[in-house]
């Protein structure tokens, strides 16, 4: 039998005897390939009536383990102990167990007894997958408890895991039965047989809420040690910290019952603490506003970003390697070391009447930026439910703002195999932007049809009926992706195929009102411009070669990290009059206009700001360049010429 097909009879019978949370299987299944160090996962064809009616697991984990020594991913001088790891990882927490112990009535109640007898003969529980700890029952419920026996040269390690607990019992609610057999995971994931407790600095450990450095202790010893290799450390923490965080099934509980801002202020707090979200990394990153554009654009170099010149290349990188996750945002991502993310915690949303779940971006681009993902791995789709569903979201979330690229490469997304929005608390620059021309829609006068004062061809839709916003958005929608008009370059279908598209934001404002900004895009390609007519001109590759996306047409620019050093040589060139060098050479519009503007003569300083002032200006006429219709009048004549709008 193969790896895939025994896990998921042995998913099976977890979910029938030891209670395992539908919304804890991605991540149990990830956990337990991990531990089988298994390159990947596609459903098997399991006997689920054979593993739904077995008493105990034990035939099920041999199967599976021995299909691991089978497959080479480990030996069979380590198929014992994984299988006792695997039956921890599949089976609930301690906290878990005896919590449902104390409700049946604990110690004194012969209910409660049978109930413990039945999960500790299903579950294994007894014998410890690490020496240094062991498994009891106790009046309370089950116990992991460490054996104390430590090893002088590893006293650094115990120090490291020791805070890293009570930074978890403080930031990431791990409860006290689990201490230690969060402890054991640790120690696991370390390859180490011994632990013994250790003093610490309470208040150095209270004054944290994030754990980087408890973290990065704990992999520097632990490298140093020759633990673990210099090129594990990342994953390593990675694997450490989703030890130390909650189930899913957990996390999705206090996520619904507080629900709106609350539950997402808790799952940002939650994902910042548990370092799925790279705060401090956020930090470091460049950002500024550029008040001196007319329109108050926003500009963000961010240096832990791939940048991706063509969708292709984009297509490609949101692949990961071996081909699981089918993507790089799909649910199967939850727990799995192989994307890093075994500290991820997504919560369960539904749009549409659909399943989807909310994740929050690791290195996210503006304030609480996160996506909406299908939970099914469907394309891309901009269509005539994508309104309700962004209505739906900002229904449960009106503090968000949501939105959805166009749904063709080259005109937006990096991620077009798998449907999903991306939203955050920071409101977009386009938000201010003011109105240039009113329209009507006969049909329901009371709805507001805008056309902005913007630098692309944009649409805005103010109403407070979710029917009138779904009609109007899909006449648009419609519209545009049938229009053609050769003279201004628009070309609606032709041999390449499809080429016009729109995304879309929503938010709530004043009234309850819902507010749609719906963009026009265009992939259109000519011999002239072989990457797009409406793309970043060659002439601004320096900045942004690769397609612009739902943020960038609104206004906030994400740049690729190499601009931070390419400012510094850039700077360095002005101050000194010097020529650029080779590898600058793209900069030399830049270069140029900043002279032509401000003269040769300039300070490191005033460079700076010079440098900021003209990346705004380029980001400006980015924006002209995708614009579809130059000017809001041609937006509107676009409208009108549908025949259901117009003019007031």
């Amino acid at each position: 039998m193969d790896i895939n097909t025994s896990l998921d009879e042995l998913l099976a019978y977890a979910k029938e005897r030891l209670m395992l949370d539908e919304l804890d299987e991605i991540y149990a299944r990830n956990t337990v390939l991990g531990i089988l160090r298994a390159g990947g996962y596609r459903p098997g064809d399991p006997d689920t009536a054979k593993a739904e009616s077995a008493e105990e697991p034990s035939a099920l984990v041999d199967a599976l383990v021995s299909a691991a020594v089978a497959a080479g991913t480990i030996s069979s001088d380590e198929a014992e102990r994984a299988g006792k790891r695997i039956l921890e990882a599949i089976a609930l927490r301690p906290s878990a167990v005896n919590d449902m112990y104390a409700e049946a009535g604990g110690a004194s109640s012969a209910k409660a007894k049978e109930f413990l007898d039945d999960y500790v003969r299903a579950s294994g529980f007894g014998a410890s997958s690490n020496p240094a700890f062991i498994e009891e029952i106790a009046d309370d419920g089950l116990v992991v408890r460490a054996t104390g026996e430590g090893r002088e040269e590893l006293i650094g390690v115990y120090l490291a895991i020791d805070e890293l607990i009570y930074y978890a019992e403080n930031c990431l609610l791990l409860d006290e039965y689990d201490f230690d057999y969060a402890r054991r995971e640790i120690c696991n994931i370390l390859g180490i047989d011994s632990y013994a407790p250790q003093e610490i600095d309470y208040e150095k450990v209270d004054a944290l809420d994030r754990p980087d450095t408890l973290v990065t202790a704990l992999t520097d010893i632990s490298v140093g040690l020759g633990l673990i290799g210099a090129d594990e450390a990342e994953e390593t923490a990675d694997r450490v910290m989703g030890a130390l965080s909650l189930r899913p099934s957990e996390i999705n509980d206090i996520f619904h019952s507080l629900g709106g801002k609350k539950a997402t202020d808790f799952l940002y707090d939650y994902s910042v603490k548990n370092r799925y979200v790279k705060k401090s990394a956020l930090e470091r990153n460049i950002r500024f506003k550029s008040g001196y554009t007319r329109l108050g654009l926003e500009i963000t170099i961010n240096k832990a970003r791939p940048e991706y010149a063509s969708a292709e290349e984009a297509a490609e990188g949101n692949t990961p390697e071996g081909g699981y996750p089918e993507c790089s945002i799909c649910a199967s991502n939850e727990g799995w070391s192989g994307t890093g993310k075994c500290a991820l915690r997504t919560v369960r949303i539904t749009l549409g009447g659909k399943e989807w779940f909310w994740q929050y971006s690791p290195y996210g681009y503006l304030g609480k930026h996160g996506i909406a993902v299908t939970l099914d791995h469907t394309p891309m789709r901009v269509d005539d439910a994508t309104a309700g569903e962004l209505m739906d979201f900002v229904d449960m979330f009106p503090h968000f703002f949501i939105g959805c690229n166009a749904a063709l490469p080259g005109a937006g997304g990096s991620v077009l195999s798998h449907c999903h929005f991306q939203g955050g608390e920071e409101m977009l620059p386009i938000t201010k932007a003011k109105t240039k021309l009113r329209l009507t829609y006969p049909k329901y006068p009371l709805a507001d049809i805008e056309v902005l004062d913007w630098y692309d061809s944009v649409i805005r839709v103010t109403s407070q009926s979710r029917l009138v916003m779904s009609e109007i958005a899909s006449d648009i929608r419609r519209g545009w992706e049938s229009y053609t008009d050769k003279q201004r370059g628009i070309i609606a279908e032709d041999a390449d195929g499809r080429h016009n598209a729109v995304s879309m934001t929503m938010r709530k404002i004043s009234n309850g009102r819902y507010c749609l900004d719906i963009t026009l895009r265009s992939n259109v390609r000519s011999k002239q411009y072989p990457d797009g007519v409406f793309h970043t001109h060659p002439e601004f590759y320096a900045l942004k070669k690769e397609p612009n996306g739902l943020l960038e047409a609104q206004g906030l620019f994400v740049l690729p990290g190499r601009l931070e050093e390419q400012m510094e040589k850039l700077n360095e060139c002005l101050v000194n009059k010097q020529p650029l060098p080779e590898d600058m050479r793209d900069f030399a519009l830049v270069y140029d206009e900043i002279v032509r503007d401000n003269g040769s003569e300039m300070s490191k300083v005033d460079a700076g700001i010079y440098i900021k002032e003209e990346f705004g200006s380029v980001c400006e006429r980015i924006l002209g360049n995708i614009a579809v219709f130059k000017t809001p009048e041609e937006t509107a004549d676009f409208l009108v010429g549908l025949g259901s709008f117009a003019l007031r």
